[in-house]
C-alpha cells in the first residue's frame, strides 16, 4: 500500500474511533443522567413516603389526643366506703349491671388524666424504657374500657370482669417499673416533679383498683349466692340462664369491712412481719420483738382490710428492722438463749418490746406504733416522704429484682424485709390520704420513732382523688 493510501486508513481509523468515543462519552452522559434523575426521583418519592407516614403519625397523635381530650375534661366521679356498702345490700342483677357501666365508664376518666400526666413529664423522663411502659400500659388500658360495649346482662358482665381481671394482673408490673423509670431520672429531673408524678400516679392507682376489685368482688359473690340458689356445682356455669330468677338478691359489701377490728388487724399483720424477719435472720419463732397492744382494744371502723392492713404492716416492719438493728450485739452475744423456748437476754427480752396504741373517737381511729430503734437517721428523716431523694433514689434499683408489686401484704412472702425499696412510708401515706387520713412519723434522737396513723372512722369521707394535675402534692408532712 502506498505511503497516501497508508495515511488516508490512519486517518479514517482515528476518525472511527474518536467518532467512538464521542458517541461513548455521550452514552455515559446520559446514562449518568438517567441514574442522577432516578436517584433523584426515588428520593423525592422516600421523602413523600417518610413525610406522608409522619402526616400519618401527626394525624394519628391529634386524633388520640383529641380522644384523650373528651376525658381529661370530664371529673371523676367519687365514691365513699359507705356508698360501696349500702350499694352491695339487697344486690340485684340491675344494680350488678349498674356497677359495671359505672366502673366501664370512670375507668377510662381516671386513666385518660394519668396518661394526660405523663405527657407533661420532661422529655428526657418521658423517654425513660421503664416510664414509656407504664404509659403505654395505660394507652391499652384506656383504649380498651372506651371501646367496651355497655353492660346489658350477666353474660356481658362475666366478660367485663374478666376484661379487668386481665387489665389488673398486666398492670401488677406498674409499681416495679415507676420505681425503676424514677430511679433512673432522679438525677435528670427535679426531686419535687418526680415525687408529685408518682403521687399522682399512685393514689390513682388505688381508686382504679378500689372500683375495679370492688366490682369483681360483688360480681363474684353475686355469682356464688345465685349458683348456691340454683343448686349448681362450682363446675356448672350459667349456660342455660341469660338473667337472675325474678326477685333474687343477695347481701354483699364486697372488698369492704363494715366493722374491721383494728387490734385483729394490727395482732395478724405483727405476727405476719415477725415471722419474716425470723426467717430472714435465721432465728426460731418468737425471737422477733414482742408487739404489745393496747388502748381501745376494740375498736372497729370501717376500711378496706387490704389497705389499712399495708399500713400497718410497713410500720411494724420499719419498728421491728430498727430494733433488731440497734439490738443486734444481743444475738451474738447470747446465741445459746435461742436455742431455748424464749428468746431472752439476761433476765429481760432479747430485744424490747413495741407498742401499739389504739385510740377510737366518735370520727376517727388513730394509731400510734412506738419502738426502741434509735430513731431516724437525720440525714434522711427530712426525706423520708420522697420517693426519688438521692439519699432514696438508690433503693429505688432494687426494683429490678421484683417482676410483680402490688402493694399488699401477702405479696411480702416472696421479698425479703432486709431488701429495702424506701418506698413502703410513702406509699403508706399514699393509702391513708386516698381515704382522708394520713401518716405521720417523730423521731426521738438516740431512742426510737413514734410513728402515727389517722384514718376516718365511719366511711364517709369521700376518695382523695383530683384530675387536675396541679392540685394533687407530694405529702407536705
Amino acid at each position: 500500500m502506498s505511503l497516501t493510501g497508508r495515511r488516508r486508513l490512519a486517518s479514517s481509523v482515528a476518525g472511527t474511533a474518536a467518532r467512538y468515543e464521542s458517541l461513548k462519552l455521550k452514552t455515559t452522559t446520559r446514562a449518568a443522567t438517567i441514574t442522577t434523575t432516578t436517584a433523584s426521583a426515588n428520593t423525592a418519592a422516600h421523602a413523600r413516603t417518610v413525610s406522608a407516614q409522619s402526616g400519618r403519625n401527626l394525624q394519628q397523635k391529634f386524633y388520640e389526643n383529641r380522644i384523650l381530650d373528651r376525658y381529661t375534661a370530664q371529673e371523676p366521679k367519687k365514691i365513699t366506703l359507705r356508698q360501696l356498702v349500702l350499694f352491695g345490700r339487697q344486690l340485684t342483677e340491675d344494680k350488678l349491671v349498674a356497677s359495671a357501666n359505672y366502673v366501664r365508664s370512670e375507668l377510662p376518666v381516671r386513666l385518660a388524666h394519668r396518661i394526660s400526666d405523663f405527657q407533661f413529664l420532661p422529655y428526657i423522663a418521658g423517654t425513660n424504657p421503664h416510664l414509656k411502659m407504664v404509659y403505654d400500659l395505660y394507652w391499652r388500658a384506656f383504649d380498651e374500657f372506651r371501646k367496651f360495649a355497655p353492660v346489658k346482662t350477666l353474660d356481658d358482665n362475666r366478660r367485663f370482669c374478666d376484661n379487668v381481671k386481665k387489665n389488673l394482673l398486666e398492670h401488677s408490673q406498674v409499681i416495679p417499673q415507676l420505681g425503676m423509670g424514677v430511679s433512673e431520672c432522679a438525677d435528670l429531673v427535679a426531686p419535687d416533679e418526680i415525687d408529685r408524678f408518682m403521687n399522682q400516679m399512685l393514689i390513682s392507682r388505688i381508686s382504679r383498683r378500689t372500683l375495679a376489685e370492688q366490682h369483681i368482688a360483688l360480681s363474684e359473690q353475686f355469682d356464688q349466692d345465685l349458683r348456691a340458689h340454683l343448686g349448681l356445682s362450682a363446675a356448672e356455669g350459667f349456660a342455660q340462664m341469660a338473667s337472675a330468677p325474678r326477685g333474687f338478691a343477695t347481701q354483699r359489701i364486697g372488698i369492704v369491712q363494715a366493722d374491721c377490728r383494728v387490734a385483729q388487724i394490727v395482732n395478724d399483720c405483727a405476727l405476719h412481719a415477725s415471722g419474716l424477719y425470723e426467717e430472714a435472720h435465721h432465728l426460731p419463732p418468737g425471737t422477733a420483738p414482742q408487739v404489745v397492744v393496747e388502748g381501745h382494744t376494740d375498736a372497729t371502723f370501717m376500711c378496706i382490710p387490704a389497705h389499712f392492713s399495708y399500713i400497718i404492716h410497713e410500720l411494724l416492719k420499719n419498728a421491728m428492722s430498727h430494733v433488731m438493728a440497734r439490738y443486734a450485739a444481743r444475738l451474738d452475744s447470747d446465741a445459746s438463749a435461742l436455742a431455748g423456748s424464749k428468746a431472752v437476754f439476761g433476765s429481760e427480752p432479747l430485744f424490747p418490746p413495741i407498742r401499739v396504741t389504739i385510740c377510737s373517737s366518735h370520727n376517727d381511729i388513730v394509731v400510734r406504733v412506738s419502738d426502741q430503734g434509735g430513731g431516724i437517721n437525720p440525714e434522711i428523716l427530712p426525706y423520708i416522704w420522697s420517693f426519688t431523694h438521692p439519699l432514696k433514689a438508690k433503693r429505688l434499683h432494687n426494683f429490678h429484682a421484683v417482676n410483680r408489686m402490688e402493694a399488699r401484704v401477702d405479696e411480702s412472702d416472696s421479698v425479703s424485709p432486709l431488701m429495702s425499696f424506701g418506698f413502703g412510708l410513702p406509699m403508706s401515706n399514699v393509702y391513708a390520704k386516698y381515704w382522708g387520713g394520713s401518716v405521720s412519723v417523730h423521731s426521738l434522737p438516740g431512742y426510737g420513732v413514734d410513728a402515727y396513723v389517722q384514718l376516718p372512722r365511719l366511711g364517709n369521707v369521700v376518695e382523695n382523688i383530683s384530675a387536675r394535675r396541679a392540685q394533687v402534692d407530694c405529702n407536705d408532712s
